[in-house]
């Protein structure tokens, strides 16, 4: 009943007050300019208000006479035209800095400054505000009925629904603002709250042009609350108009008509064109410190940003729990911006993604845009990178390159940062302004992010006009990447499930322990285990970086970095010359160098493309040869093994795929099928041999001398692997050696550059043993009598492990035209008639026949093809059941 008397009471006391300017008819304008012009109440909900000067205006004849009289005197006065004449007046004396600048004294600009103060107390004091506003103040902005009036109050909820308010009234109550932002006393919350701070610590700041509020937030943590809290509130109204931000705006006047000069104001425009091209040649030092600054104090509360604060606000409710009012001035705020970029991919807006992928290009260029970053690292920052201007990624570069030596939070905060930095090449800053160019010419179709972008480089990075500059922020990628797997976003993304069944004893990741290379080591030992396919396919990529760059392998690069520095400095890193430098040197080089060198040749041998040379020498023979072979498990270069004596091979490729083979004989686990047949053997019958490690075939060996009690596998496979070694033979090979003097006396002495032909030193031990099996001479004899004729024991064991029980028709199957090309050979051995195309040094390069050597060629390749058909057909109906035994005595003999 109270609050009915009260309220009652109330209307009473408005329908009885003065005269006021409640409406504009033409009846009562008369009336205003006379009697009812020193007095206003056009809104109801605001109490009546003495107009300044009686005129709402400047003093006509006060401190500013001589600039109205020189500037102004074609204005009419009244309604604040005269001031808003000198406001102009005032804002380009500050802009202007040529001879024709405007002369303001100080006395006129406190008078304007003052007019300003006292009539925007109360909206009827502004009497064209008042007007404009009056339907939209007194349907929303009746905040008097409870608590009473104070002073500036409707204005202030004026400011606070602007966005919905009519546009004659916003293009008023932007006037009122841009008043409030020159000078922070025509704010009445703001200089009420603000004189105490201001009369203290920028008591020798010149007033008007926003200098005080600068100086106020210079000065933000000596602050009272109260203060800190307005001035805020004040730049998160203004934030939308750089007209609104005076001293940026007057800074950046120039830069705007140079870079922005399409821009409109409002809606952050402006502001957004600045941010973004502050960074272009010409662009002055000036405006870019404001914008730094501004984008500084945004990064910490993300109620500065306007744009942000509208396109976010559904997640930011949702996603980050956050309890404001409104978005508006109360709630902690302090963390939004870093919990949208942490859930970044769960966010329902696409124009929220845009804003929040917008800041995290800001995090990664910039510390001071990075307030947790900044934060956690202050003291390490002036301690290690106090030289260090911001800008271009330098502090954060320079941290990483200090890491060791950081705090343990900054250190996981840095970690934390690097992490999210790996996902686009966006946030990889020095990256993508050294690549711009190779962005353009092999990335251009390329869709960002997923670290796409980043991928089509890292495969382009050999390319020849591949800048030198963009290739080493490439390489600076990646042994990021390789130093910890979550930071190399596609592949902690793919073998994420993966990691966590296979490797999670391999780093307490959750427990914030950089991980270093162990779980990429775990992954690649465990690859046969992994179950996504995504995960193998970046678990491989890896892999072609391990090869291609020693550096990428961050537990070989610090067992082999002594090595590397004695035997390798002069050699260049990148496509795999480092690793073939320290396998050169492979005898000399430290234990723990030569064990992970040999761990990653194992990796190289399960698939050709992690053969570096192989790759870039065989190219062409992949494609004629192999195309339909699927990579993996020694595949394609047991098909380029198979196939490189055929003329038609490149000779560069086939000594490439020779050293290879010859290479493999050194260590059993060089060769995936044999390793995966035979590994229950060898941990049965060779422990002892594989244990030591050897580099002389010393398991080869012991596979051979305990044939017999091998399974029917790992026989067949090493069976195929001495008959590779015998195909690709060379004089001292490892596990042919035991031949060399039979194939001396036998087949090099008649035919020296037989070795430089692959497969025909088998081909030729092949012939001998079938000459003295089939012999009419010695028919009567036993098997093991004749073969000792041709061969010595120890070479006949191994011919007949390689493939048996016919050796010669294990070549036949892939050796045709190089058995063809020995045959013919013999022929010119004997008759004198060359038959072979040869080249200076007298090797074999091709057949040619003509005349009666035509016939006598297609009759030894008739001859060839028919016995291999017999021998087929005779092993079809179990046929040399009794012909040919293999005789291998176990422990000590042969």
């Amino acid at each position: 009943m109270q609050r009915v008397v009260s309220a009652f009471f109330f209307v009473f006391i408005l329908l009885c007050v003065g005269p006021s300017l409640q409406d504009d008819s033409a009846d009562s304008k008369n009336d205003r300019k006379t009697s009812a012009g020193k007095k206003s109440k056009v809104v109801s909900v605001a109490p009546e208000a003495d107009l300044v000067n009686g005129i709402d205006d400047v003093d006509p004849k006060g401190n500013c006479v001589v600039e109205l009289k020189k500037y102004c005197s074609t204005v009419e006065e009244g309604e604040g035209k005269l001031a808003e004449c000198l406001s102009d007046l005032i804002t380009e004396s500050e802009t202007t800095t040529d001879d024709e600048a405007p002369t303001i004294s100080d006395a006129c600009r406190e008078e304007t400054y003052q007019f300003k103060i006292n009539r925007n107390s109360n909206i009827n004091a502004n009497i064209p505000l008042a007007k404009a506003c009056k339907v939209d103040a007194e349907k929303s902005c009746n905040v008097t009925w409870f608590f009473g009036y104070k002073s500036g109050q409707v204005i202030a909820c004026l400011r606070d629904i602007k966005s919905s308010l009519a546009p004659s009234c916003q293009k008023e109550l932007f006037k009122v603002q841009k008043d409030a932002a020159e000078d922070f006393r025509s704010d009445v919350q703001l200089g009420e709250a603000c004189k105490d701070d201001a009369a203290n610590l920028c008591k020798d700041v010149k007033k008007g042009g926003g200098r005080v509020q600068a100086c106020l937030r210079d000065h933000r943590l000596q602050l009272t609350w109260l203060c800190e809290e307005q001035l805020f509130r004040q730049e998160a109204e203004d934030a939308d108009d750089v007209r609104l931000s005076v001293r940026l705006f007057n800074k950046c006047l120039p830069d705007k008509k140079k870079f922005c000069g399409q821009s409109l104001p409002g809606n952050s425009q402006v502001k957004d064109c600045l941010e973004k091209n502050r960074n272009q040649k010409g662009f002055s030092s000036e405006c870019k410190e404001e914008i730094d600054q501004l984008i500084e104090r945004r990064v910490r509360d993300f109620k500065l940003d306007f744009r942000l604060r509208n396109s976010c606000e559904k997640d930011i409710y949702e996603t980050c729990a956050f309890y404001g009012d409104d978005l508006g001035m109360d709630g902690d705020s302090s963390n939004v911006i870093h919990c949208l970029q942490d859930y970044f991919s769960e966010l329902k807006v696409e124009k929220c993604k845009e804003q929040v992928k917008k800041y995290q290009e800001l995090a990664a260029e910039d510390i001071r845009f990075d307030s947790s970053l900044a934060d956690a690292c202050y003291a390490d920052r002036q301690k290690f990178c106090a030289s260090i201007p911001p800008g271009s990624a330098r502090v954060i570069r320079c941290l990483m390159d200090q890491r060791v030596k950081l705090d343990q939070m900054c250190q996981a905060v840095l970690f934390d940062e690097e992490v999210k930095f790996s996902q686009n090449i966006d946030f990889q800053y020095p990256m993508r302004q050294s690549c711009e160019q190779e962005i353009k010419v092999y990335c251009k179709d390329v869709p960002p992010g997923e670290a796409r972008v980043i991928r089509c480089l890292q495969e382009h990075k050999y390319e020849k006009d591949f800048s030198k500059d963009c290739k080493e922020k490439v390489r600076s990628y990646e042994a990021e990447a390789a130093s910890d797997y979550r930071l190399n976003y596609r592949l902690a993304k793919a073998c994420k499930n993966d990691v966590k069944s296979l490797c999670s004893a391999a780093c307490s990741a959750e427990e914030g322990q950089v991980c270093s290379g162990t779980v990429l080591r775990c992954l690649t030992e465990k690859r046969e285990d992994i179950k996504s396919d995504d995960c193998k396919k970046e678990v491989f990529y890896f892999e072609k970086m391990e090869v291609t760059d020693y550096r990428n392998d961050v537990i070989l690069a610090a067992a082999c970095r002594e090595d590397v520095e004695k035997f390798c400095k002069d050699t260049e890193p990148g496509e795999g010359r480092v690793h073939a430098c320290l396998r050169i040197n492979r005898k000399q080089i430290s234990e723990g160098c030569r064990k992970e060198e040999l761990l990653l040749e194992e990796q190289e041998a399960e698939n050709v493309e992690l053969k570096v040379g192989v790759m870039k020498i065989c190219r062409d023979e992949r494609q004629l040869y192999c195309k339909g072979v699927a990579p993996g498990q020694a595949r394609m270069f047991r098909c380029l093994a198979e196939n490189m004596g055929d003329h038609d091979f490149g000779e560069t490729c086939r000594e490439e795929i020779m050293d290879k083979l010859q290479r493999r004989q050194a260590n059993w686990k060089l060769d995936p099928p044999l390793r995966k047949a035979c590994k229950p053997s060898v941990q049965e019958l060779c422990s002892k041999e594989d244990q030591a490690n050897s580099e002389e075939g010393a398991v080869y060996k012991c596979l051979i001398r305990q044939y017999m009690d091998l399974g029917d596998g790992c026989q067949k496979e090493l069976g195929r692997a001495v008959h590779m070694a015998f195909f690709a033979w060379r004089p001292g090979g490892i596990i042919t050696s035991d031949c060399d003097k039979d194939i001396e006396a036998n087949c090099a002495s008649k035919r020296p550059n037989m070795a430089k032909t692959p497969g025909a030193v088998g081909s030729c031990l092949a012939t001998i043993l079938e000459e003295m099996v089939d012999s009419p001479a010695g028919a009567s004899k036993s098997r093991d009598e004749k073969t000792k004729r041709g061969l010595s024991e120890s070479c006949r064991v191994l011919a007949d492990v390689a493939e048996p029980p016919n050796v010669k028709a294990a070549f036949d199957a892939s050796l045709t035209v190089v058995l063809m090309q020995s045959q013919l050979e013999a022929l010119e051995s004997k008759t004198g008639v060359q038959m072979l195309v040869r080249d200076r040094a007298g090797n074999a390069q091709g057949v040619t026949l003509t005349g009666w050597t035509a016939l006598a060629g297609i009759a030894a390749l008739i001859v060839l093809v028919m016995f291999s058909a017999s021998y087929a057909w005779g092993k079809y109906r179990g046929a040399n059941k009794d012909g040919y035994t293999l005789v291998v005595k176990k422990s000590g003999g042969r």
